[in-house]
């Protein structure tokens, strides 16, 4: 149970603003910044919702720990919100059972237990919630209604190597929302990313808010209008205009809260090395010819070679069996350097690849992983955490980590907007007292740069997104 318990007077200027839009509008995409009280704000605007009965039953979808954890603590953490029924279908099966079951006033779920909360009620027709809020919404960016055919390798007992398909049509996500949209009479959806990989990841979450209204009910024809598709590299741009156009018709679903200063803005300190002579050498004979002989590792095509380079440029690669093998220490010399200048701070590490998590803790075997540790969030605001490992996917929405340290560095870096931003977001939040440091570790001459220059890229996109529908206070 959360300790502190807050007064209704405690919501900020921005929370109210936010809370009165769930009030007023059926269907809304609210972007607020990571940190700025989103999950409070729109509990304050469902408890007077279902309290005065407009509505009666709320599921809210979330990631997997902002789900079970962030919004059970908040909803306890204020005296007028705790007097709410809430249930949390996250756990296992039976638990997940009786979540349901108990018909709460509100329920939370994961994305991952949306195709099991599909079967369990077996058809749209016992859905109950008429309102959903959809947290971190660009989740359902994808906008697929259901899977895609997969290939997958298998060898036979002659020992050759059998490529199946792998039958798809299973409902997805976002597949599951759509049929269920007609039972439900509103939909919030809330995230600080938007459009991380840019406009194209805003037609998804239009739909489910409006079914296909604004920008069509069709995904591929929405694609076609507004963009181009280069056939070989399968990479997709915006048409002249697009943006302009595409924003004009999301006017009204869309807005942007001014985020109020609560925390020091976290401070970008690159730190570059150079890889040794001879894996640079090896490196530039790789990406030319997607194989390299003495590590016995290729890449299959050029989607796979991005990803191959990053792996090098960390210090290891993955070789077609999965076995691992060793290039460089480049990396782990400046991590080692960190660690001393640390003095003893505690550090968060964001690693790329597991076999990243295990180099560092092979060096440092008092290291701990943030989801190999049921407690890790705890311990590491109770500072009994020196150093400690994330995967960007495992510890970004929703975690504080704000009271048990102010240093972080990404070991490996990712081409994804989303869990860039939300993983430098653990630091820099209400209640951080010292000045955030986050140290990139960018090899040089290397995929990091590119990966640097991507982020940047769809964080401009997405700035432009953010200012266009800015709410003026």
């Amino acid at each position: 149970m959360t300790a502190v318990v807050r007064p209704r007077s405690d919501l900020r200027n921005a929370q109210r603003i936010m809370a009165s839009i769930v009030k007023s509008d059926a269907t809304k995409l609210i972007i607020s910044g990571m940190g700025s009280g989103k999950t409070g704000a729109t509990l304050d605007g469902l408890y007077d919702m279902l309290s005065r009965f407009e509505v009666h039953h709320v599921l809210v979808i979330a990631p997997h720990f902002v789900a079970a954890n962030t919004w059970p603590d908040e909803i306890l953490s204020w005296q007028h919100t705790r007097a709410l029924s809430y249930a949390v279908a996250v756990g296992e099966p039976d638990e997940r059972a009786a979540a349901i079951k108990a018909r709460k006033e509100i329920t939370t779920i994961n994305f991952e237990n949306l195709p099991w909360l599909a079967q369990h009620i077996r058809s749209v027709e016992n859905w109950y919630w008429d309102a959903v809020v959809i947290d971190e919404s660009s989740r359902m960016k994808s906008g697929e209604g259901r899977t895609k055919p997969t290939k997958v390798k298998t060898v036979n007992k002659a020992g050759e190597i059998v490529i199946k398909v792998r039958k798809g049509g299973n409902m997805t996500r976002f597949g599951i929302m759509t049929t269920a949209r007609r039972k439900i009479d509103r939909v919030i959806e809330l995230t600080g990313t938007p459009a991380p990989k840019g406009l194209i990841d805003l037609w998804g979450q239009a739909y489910l808010l409006d079914q296909g209204q604004r920008l069509g009910r069709d995904k591929s024809e929405f694609e076609k209008r507004w963009f181009d598709k280069d056939e070989y590299t399968h990479t997709v741009e915006p048409k002249p205009g697009a943006e302009e156009e595409i924003l004009a018709r999301l006017r009204d679903v869309l807005v942007t809260i001014p985020q109020e200063k609560v925390a020091e803005d976290a401070k970008f300190i690159p730190m570059k090395v150079r890889l040794p002579p001879k894996a640079m050498l090896e490196y530039r004979e790789f990406e030319k010819t997607l194989y390299s002989e003495i590590h016995d590792v290729e890449a299959v095509s050029n989607g796979v070679l991005a990803n191959k380079l990053l792996q090098f440029a960390n210090g290891h690669m993955y070789r077609e069996d999965r076995s691992v093998v060793h290039i460089h220490d480049a990396k782990m010399d400046a991590l080692d350097e960190l660690i001393e200048t640390a003095q003893g701070e505690n550090l968060l590490v964001f690693y790329g690849f597991k076999f990243d998590k295990d180099a560092i803790r092979k060096r440092y075997p008092h290291a701990v992983v943030a989801n190999e540790s049921k407690d890790f969030v705890t311990d590491w605001n109770k500072k009994k955490i020196r150093l400690g490992l994330a995967h960007p996917a495992s510890i970004g929405h929703g975690t504080n980590l704000q009271y048990g340290g102010h240093l972080a560095a990404w070991y490996g870096l990712t081409f994804s907007l989303e869990l860039w931003q939300q993983a430098n977001m653990r630091l820099p939040r209400p209640g951080q007292t010292e000045q955030v440091l986050i140290y990139p570790i960018i090899a040089e001459g290397t995929y990091d740069e590119r990966a640097i220059t991507i982020l940047n890229d769809r964080d401009a996109t997405q700035d432009r997104i953010i200012r266009n529908f800015t709410l003026k206070t």
